[in-house]
C-alpha cells in the first residue's frame, strides 16, 4: 500500500495515551476507492459531491482514527459512507458507519443550486443510497439515520465515534450545530467537507471549532478539513511536533 505524505503531526491509533512522531499520509487505498466508488454512483444515476474530490482526504482521516464508529452527517447518494466502511473493510478495521440525513428533497432542493455542468441530481433518496451501498456489499456495516442532525437523534445519543464528517447543510448555523452535536461525542477527529469563500457559514463554524479548547486544525487540503481532538497534557511532551498545514 503506497502513502502519500501531506504533513508531519502527532500519531494516530494510541489510545491518546501518549504521542509520537509520525508522517500523516494519504492511503493510496482511498484513491483507488474513490475511483471505484465514483464509477458505480455514476453508473446508477447519481454522484459523490463535487465529483469526490475530498473523498480520498475523508478515506485517509477514517484508517487514521482506527477501530471504531464513524458517523456521516449528509449522506446523498452514499459516496462519503461507501468510502468509510469500504476503508473499515479493507484495511481490517472495526466500527459501524451511522449517515445522518432526512432525505428531505422538497427542502434541499430550495436551499441547493445545482453547479454548472452538475452530473446528476441535486437531491437523492433513501432508495438511492442503498443501491450504491448494496452495490458493494456494504449493507451490513452501514446505518442509515433517516432524520435531521439537529436536534441530534434519539437512537444516537449515547453512542461514541472514532471520526465524524460534516457534509449536511452549508447555511446558517447548521454547520456550527453539526460540529456541537459532535463534539463530545468523537475521541479522535472531525472532518468537513466546503470550506471555501462559497459557503461563509460552513468557514465561520470552522474558525469557531479549531478555537475550542478540546478541538483544534489537524489538516487541510481544497475544500477539505480535518479537525483533532487536542488532549490534556500534551504540551509536557518534548516529542510531539508542531502541526503544519500544508
Amino acid at each position: 500500500m503506497a502513502l502519500h505524505a501531506f504533513g508531519p503531526t502527532r500519531g494516530f491509533g494510541d489510545n491518546h495515551s501518549r504521542y509520537r512522531k509520525v508522517n500523516v499520509r494519504i492511503i493510496s487505498e482511498a484513491i483507488k476507492l474513490t475511483n471505484e466508488i465514483n464509477q458505480v454512483l455514476v453508473k446508477n444515476g447519481g454522484r459523490a459531491a463535487d465529483g469526490g474530490v475530498s473523498l480520498p482526504f475523508l478515506g485517509s482521516m477514517v484508517y487514521l482514527a482506527g477501530d471504531g464508529d464513524h458517523v456521516d452527517i449528509g449522506a446523498l447518494y452514499g459516496a462519503s459512507a461507501i468510502m468509510a466502511a469500504l476503508i473499515k473493510k479493507r484495511m481490517g478495521l472495526k466500527g459501524t458507519i451511522y449517515s445522518v440525513d432526512p432525505y428531505d428533497k422538497k427542502t434541499r432542493d430550495a436551499v441547493v443550486m445545482a453547479s454548472p455542468g452538475l452530473q446528476g441530481n441535486v437531491s437523492a433518496t433513501p432508495e438511492e443510497f442503498w443501491k450504491n451501498v448494496e452495490e458493494f456489499d456494504l449493507k451490513d456495516r452501514i446505518r442509515l439515520i433517516q432524520k435531521y442532525s439537529h436536534p441530534w437523534p434519539e437512537e444516537l445519543k449515547d453512542n461514541v465515534f472514532a471520526s465524524a464528517y460534516i457534509d449536511g447543510g452549508h447555511a446558517g448555523e447548521t454547520p456550527w450545530n453539526d460540529f456541537i452535536n459532535l463534539r463530545g461525542r468523537v475521541t479522535n477527529y472531525i472532518g468537513c467537507d466546503n470550506y471555501e469563500e462559497e459557503y461563509p457559514d460552513v468557514v465561520d463554524a470552522v474558525w469557531k471549532a479549531m478555537n475550542t479548547e478540546d478541538w483544534f486544525l489537524f489538516y487541510k487540503n481544497i475544500t477539505f478539513v480535518a479537525l483533532r481532538r487536542i488532549m490534556s497534557g500534551r504540551s509536557s511532551d518534548s516529542s510531539m511536533m508542531t502541526i503544519l498545514q500544508l
